[in-house]
């Protein structure tokens, strides 16, 4: 032994000390994500520092929780910025709650085919009125109405443990929102048809009371507020897995995540003498707007019809999108919002920044 080995940890005393295996050593290693300090060039045999220890415990307890090696590469670059560490970790934690709750959902139905007359499903939510109707609202826009489509034509509603879910998607934008409230049963999830929704939403609108009462059962929904019931029975589709996209606009970090002033875009998209082309999709033309960034860096609109024209150069993002789906996304427009991407060519999302989980994902148009 060298007298450089003998200041080092072999990969067995580093195994020991972190709790991951020799054998996860090396697939860290041949992974970019924990390096040895030395490697010998005879025999190949890896050799660790004593500060790695630390940093090799940290990739255990990752891996004992199910990160992504996306994730622990992330984790580990930013293990001195807490607060970069910690929003990774939130977002893993939502993951594996929405995997838990899928798992729920699939066991109650899964029960229902083995004994249908047994298993009925029932739960009970209390939600504010106000939060629902504005999750109704941030979602609609995106209810397909593509007749050889049906599954789309619909709101998703899934019963989470401590609130619920609404989901709309006509294949080009996806809408997200949620509402917290107080659940009695188990998590479940109904397709509620576009008409259903609209009534839901106009009852929403009495006044009298606070909260909506809402009963997910196996073959209905009962909605009700001030004391009048809307009863819906749900669509026997299933809905697509919009969670692999979820996943990906609450997992790994973007490479672009730029606040914007909302109100201001609305304005600018809505102005007159605003740069548009147009695409064609499926016989009907749409107008579509272009985003790049100025020379600070800031979201602004830019010409789609020309090439490399955001003021911060060739390399600059330019995305173009339907001006009309950005214009649903942006919703009402007040106050401070998000745009997060990664690339001109990736789905975009539009957020606020103080809510997680509610959200629009538009599909960009190619120029």
């Amino acid at each position: 032994m060298t007298a450089v080995e003998s200041e080092l940890r072999s990969i067995g005393e580093l195994a020991r000390a972190s709790g991951l295996t020799v054998s996860a050593l090396r697939f860290y290693d041949r992974s970019g994500v924990l390096a040895p300090a030395r490697v010998d060039p005879v025999t190949g045999y890896r050799w660790y520092t004593e500060e790695q220890v630390d940093p090799a415990r940290l990739v255990a307890g990752l891996r004992r929780v199910g990160m992504p090696l996306a994730g622990i590469a992330e984790a580990l670059r930013n293990r001195h910025r807490p607060a970069e560490v910690h929003r990774l970790l939130d977002a893993h934690l939502r993951r594996l709650e929405d995997g838990l709750a899928d798992a729920r959902r699939e066991l109650s139905r899964i029960r229902s085919l083995i004994d249908p007359e047994e298993t009925i499903v029932t739960t009970r939510l209390v939600l504010s009125r106000s939060d629902l109707a504005a999750a109704v609202d941030a979602v609609r826009f995106a209810v397909g109405a593509d007749p050889d489509l049906p599954v789309l034509s619909g709101v998703l509603l899934e019963v989470e443990p401590d609130g619920v879910r609404l989901v709309a998607t006509d294949r080009h934008r996806l809408a997200v929102a949620r509402v917290g409230g107080t659940v009695d049963g188990t998590p479940v999830s109904a397709l509620l048809p576009v008409a259903a929704v609209d009534e839901l939403r106009a009852l929403l609108d009495l006044d009298g009371a606070d909260s909506a009462e809402v009963v997910v059962a196996t073959d209905r929904v009962t909605v009700t507020v001030a004391g009048r019931p809307l009863t819906a029975v749900p669509l026997l589709y299933d809905f697509p897995d919009y969670r692999r996209l979820l996943r990906a606009q609450l997992g790994d970090v973007p490479a672009y995540r730029i606040p914007f002033d909302g109100a201001a875009l609305r304005a600018a998209l809505t102005a007159d003498g605003v740069p548009v082309c147009h695409r064609a999709h499926e016989g009907v033309e749409h107008e579509v707007v272009a985003l790049g960034l100025d020379g600070r860096g800031e979201l602004r609109l830019v010409d789609p019809n020309g090439a490399g024209d955001a003021a911060g150069g060739a390399d600059a993002l330019r995305v173009a999108v339907n001006r009309e789906y950005l214009l649903d996304a942006l919703g009402s427009g007040d106050g401070q919002l998000v745009l997060e991407l990664d690339g001109p060519i990736a789905p975009l999302a539009v957020r606020r920044p103080d809510d997680a989980h509610a959200f629009s994902v538009l599909m960009p148009v190619r120029l």
